[in-house]
């Protein structure tokens, strides 16, 4: 498994386009295993709030050797000097799951996140229902760290790694 960064010209035209766009050179992608629609705008969003921090924005396209596609994606929510740390988000396409492809890409991620010096803390949210992404954020040694209430979904339970 790897990360891809698309480049903005990239994620512009995904944007415009839709996963036809990651399939445009060459690649292979599911629908679903491409970055959603309101994932590419709040990457837009962030990028155009803080541009110094434009490539930590784009979204991570996870790549698999087996099967050679981009099985899901993630994103980083938040800068990597943010107060509360880091967020991170993440998905993969439903023919993809429980095939450990989130587990790999979130500790790939993670693993970004920290060559940051700035990066001392990494968090998630996630609805308490959602057990297979609980449990890939256990996996990567992520630990509960409370609730927090969300208007769209109601309480989300708050996952934390701290720099070891």
């Amino acid at each position: 498994m790897k990360l891809i960064v698309p480049t903005l010209e990239e994620l512009r035209e995904a944007q415009r386009t839709g996963p036809a766009a990651w399939r445009a050179s060459g690649r292979h992608c599911d629908d679903d295993a491409a970055p959603p629609p309101i994932v590419l705008q709040r990457s837009l969003e962030n990028i155009a709030a803080h541009p110094t921090h434009a490539n930590w924005f784009l979204p991570r396209l996870f790549w698999a050797e087996e099967p050679v596609a981009i099985v899901g994606s993630g994103r980083f929510k938040t800068t990597p000097d943010h107060a509360d740390g880091v967020e991170i988000g993440y998905g993969i396409g439903s023919r993809h799951q429980g095939h450990g492809y989130a587990t790999a890409g979130v500790c790939l991620m993670i693993a970004e996140a920290f060559t940051r010096p700035s990066v001392t803390r990494i968090f998630a949210m996630v609805r308490p229902d959602n057990l297979p992404s609980i449990r890939v954020l256990k996996k990567c040694g992520f630990r509960p760290d409370g609730q927090v209430p969300d208007p769209k979904d109601g309480q989300l339970l708050r996952f934390r790694l701290s720099r070891a």
